[in-house]
């Protein structure tokens, strides 16, 4: 009797423990209306759309044949335009709203895609990187601004980590099972399938194709999914009652001091990214299923991280997460070393496990940091100005940093030129992410000013 009653009383505790979080966490969000399982159906299948693009374009860039330079020019690009626009189009959803913005950025991804899967030259690469980043820089700062319109401050991170982590942990697990269809093909039919009597041969083209072509559709239920939601920034008629504009937020000091820091650290962020390709295709020679495989778990260790690193921020704030993301960060090009000199692409997962958990952490802290600096009918504006310079930031790194892989080949083989840059790099990348020490906690400041307007 006594362990039955032992073991009633645990349940009943956990069982109201569960009851609590769950009005706990009903009470910090308001969803104006709108299911929670549109907001986690459109979070899916928007990070299925964009890592089925992003984890495989650079890759197929470089087997088109694409050089350094313009495989860093494709990268800074890309970079630059998914952050030059975000501003606007964040003030842009202030004032019309975020739906109608929304279905216009999932439009452009469903569509820009599709030519990938037929034709494939550097000048089509570089109009089809034109327009998706564009696309990016439309949805971006639209969802990061209706996570903040259905959130409280103190719940804001939990909730960004975790719809951000079902997306990309779905998003990964639709990755892996298109590349372990292509890896059955090619192990056990040789690369060959049988359709009416006629063999097709499944060419590494095919397989990008497909991939570029999966991304569009889901892109495609994400619109639907979009069609269905109510508007989550609610807009009044009223003449006095204006929203100011986005530039506005440059005369916030404190927001000003984390945007050029966040920025600078960009700039050395970015000079590593157009090794990744190179790294996957001229060092290590990946086919289509490996280089799934590493994307992928750089995506699940994201995933996982946002899970956890979410209710952290929220409990510690914002300020000593980002520390401790940026220390990770800072880590991530010389954890690329090991495989380099051992010429095994497994060891990669090595890297790939350090950019995961410190991309993670990221993800939440800074986006739950600007959306607490933020006025409530600015959050848009805010988060699109912030990416706005962290894409001109990651544009001039990228760029650069494809003109100084091209130079040093010219003195040293590929393999001595990633070991010279990741260790450079990491140097850098130290220096620069030091200024986060610098920056005010926003979560603190938020509960010391409701304080003060109480007294």
């Amino acid at each position: 009797m006594l362990t039955g009653d032992s073991q009633t009383t645990e349940s009943d505790s956990e069982l109201l423990e569960e009851e609590s979080s769950i009005q706990h966490e009903n009470s910090e969000l308001d969803l104006k209306g709108n299911k929670k399982g549109l907001f986690w159906s459109i979070a899916i299948f928007s990070m299925s759309a964009q890592n089925l693009f992003a984890q495989f374009f650079s890759v197929y860039a470089r087997k088109v044949g694409v050089t350094a330079k313009t495989l860093g020019f494709l990268t800074s690009i890309t970079n630059l335009l998914t952050g030059l626009f975000q501003g606007s189009i964040g003030r842009l959803s202030d004032k019309l709203g975020r739906k109608f913005i929304l279905v216009f950025g999932f439009l452009l991804s469903i569509v820009i895609p599709i030519p990938l899967i037929f034709y494939h030259n550097t000048v089509l690469l570089i109009f089809v990187s034109l327009i998706q980043a564009f696309s990016v820089s439309v949805i971006i700062p639209t969802w990061n601004a209706i996570a903040g319109d259905v959130t409280k401050p103190s719940f804001r991170a939990t909730f960004i980590g975790r719809i951000a982590s079902i997306g990309r942990i779905v998003s990964v697990a639709i990755t892996l099972t298109v590349a372990g269809f292509f890896a059955l093909i090619d192990s056990k039919f040789n690369s060959m399938i049988v359709i009416g009597g006629i063999g097709y041969t499944i060419t590494w083209e095919f397989q990008y194709g497909f991939s570029f072509g999966f991304s569009s559709f889901n892109a495609l239920l994400c619109l639907i999914c979009v069609l269905f939601m109510k508007e989550t920034h609610i807009i009044t008629e009223k003449k006095n009652n204006k929203i100011p504009k986005m530039w506005i937020s440059l005369k916030d000091r404190t927001f000003v001091k984390f945007m050029i820091i966040n920025s600078f650290f960009g700039i050395t962020m970015s000079l590593i990214w157009p090794l990744n390709p190179i790294i996957m295709t001229d060092i290590m020679n990946l086919d289509f299923s490996q280089v799934a495989l590493l994307t992928s778990s750089f995506a699940v260790f994201v995933g996982f991280t946002t899970i956890f690193g979410g209710k952290i921020c929220d409990r510690i704030g914002r300020k000593p997460l980002i520390i401790l993301s940026t220390a990770i960060l800072v880590l991530f090009p010389v954890s690329i070393i090991p495989a380099i000199v051992t010429g095994q692409w497994l060891v990669l997962l090595l890297s790939r496990f350090v950019g995961g958990v410190g991309t993670g952490l990221s993800i939440v802290a800074m986006n739950a940091y600007t959306l607490d600096l933020a006025p409530g009918n600015l959050m848009g504006a805010y988060s699109g100005v912030r990416e706005m310079f962290y894409g001109i930031a990651t544009f001039t790194g990228s760029l650069s940093a494809g003109f100084i892989i091209d130079a040093l080949q010219f003195h040293y083989n590929l393999n001595t030129v990633v070991i010279a840059m990741a260790i450079g790099v990491t140097i850098v990348r130290l220096l620069a992410g030091s200024g986060f020490l610098f920056i005010t906690e926003s979560l603190v400041s938020k509960k010391t000013s409701k304080i003060n307007s109480k007294q």
